[in-house]
């Protein structure tokens, strides 16, 4: 499926014939994929995270839910996440429910619908990590977007029912039916459908299937020849123009980037803006996962990125596509 360059530009002019900025004359910033403020296994959202976008410039965060947490754990040996066991049929439903609860009761706005995010008033969007979840029922796709949830990833670190994975060999040869199933429900319910995780036989499944744009949240490109530098998560050439063919987002990421910290992922942005354009690249830090942790634990950075943008040249209205706009153009096509 192709999205004509004609049509992107008449939703992009209905959305932006004006600029929006927030009260400190700074373009607003959506970051497209964290777990701001909550642990990642026990305990409520820390509100003091969450009080910081405001002042980093963060219009809203889109918080996920880990649906296969209660059966992944850090492998001592490559410090990556791998899978221990296999989930009981409703236990990842419950895991995911409980990281909604706290987010939708962090005190914080949930942003249901594109005209609801704004600049001077942060919101929270509801997303999930893994459709681990559905243990077969594409109806729960249903009862979670009745409940907030907008955006969800086919994959996290298990090779469910929906496909296979970048991080374990492949069980299915790409997505399955019962995985084209959802990317269809999806699109008709109006969720946004992010492909971070799976492999590229999975995305390819994901693109044929799907009808409108699709997400990869949070990725960077290969960079071929850098010792160490290919991170099994890192996203081919191949890989990132099928989410472009969509009309989708490919989010710059900072999670793996353990020597180059924030630094490293404004670079990361800039190669991906080079290689597939300024209208197909936003922000996902993942924070606080991995280097994030100490990077970026909350907001307060987070107007670094656009800085960057604009000292690197950018026009404002380029500035505006990767801080937002580009996200919200998916969103608002997704909910229409």
């Amino acid at each position: 499926m192709r999205i004509p360059r004609g049509s992107r530009k008449i939703v992009w002019c209905r959305m932006w014939s004006c600029a929006r900025r927030s009260g400190n004359g700074r373009r607003m910033i959506i970051d497209m994929h964290t777990h701001a403020g909550r642990p990642r296994r026990t305990g409520d959202v820390d509100r003091s995270v969450l009080a910081t976008m405001r002042g980093g410039g963060v219009a809203a965060a889109v918080v996920a839910a880990i649906a296969d947490i209660p059966v992944i754990r850090r492998d001592p040996d490559t410090k990556r996440l791998v899978k221990i066991r296999d989930p009981e049929p409703g236990e990842c439903l419950e895991a995911t429910n409980g990281y909604l609860d706290s987010f939708s009761n962090a005190g914080m706005r949930i942003a249901r619908e594109p005209d609801e995010i704004r600049a001077d008033d942060p919101s929270l969007v509801l997303a999930i990590e893994g459709c681990d979840f559905l243990d077969g029922d594409l109806d729960r796709l249903n009862a979670m977007e009745a409940r907030g949830v907008r955006s969800i990833q086919l994959t996290h670190y298990l090779v469910n029912e929906t496909g296979d994975i970048q991080t374990a060999p492949p069980v299915h040869g790409g997505l399955t039916r019962f995985g084209a199933d959802v990317v269809r429900r999806m699109n008709k319910i109006g969720v946004i459908l992010d492909v971070s995780h799976c492999s590229e036989d999975t995305v390819r499944g994901v693109v044929a299937a799907a009808s409108k744009p699709i997400l990869c949240t949070h990725a960077n490109l290969r960079e071929p020849g850098v010792p160490d530098g290919e991170h099994p998560r890192f996203i081919s050439m191949d890989y990132a123009r099928m989410v472009v063919e969509t009309g989708g987002v490919i989010g710059a990421w900072l999670s793996t980037l353990t020597r180059e910290k924030v630094p490293g992922m404004i670079r990361h942005m800039f190669r991906a803006i080079d290689a597939v354009g300024i209208d197909h690249v936003g922000i996902g830090t993942d924070m606080p996962a991995g280097v994030a942790r100490t990077e970026m634990p909350d907001f307060s950075r987070h107007h670094e990125l656009e800085d960057a943008l604009r000292e690197r040249g950018m026009t404002a209205a380029e500035v505006e596509k990767v801080c937002s706009g580009n996200w919200l153009r998916v969103f608002r096509t997704v909910r229409g």
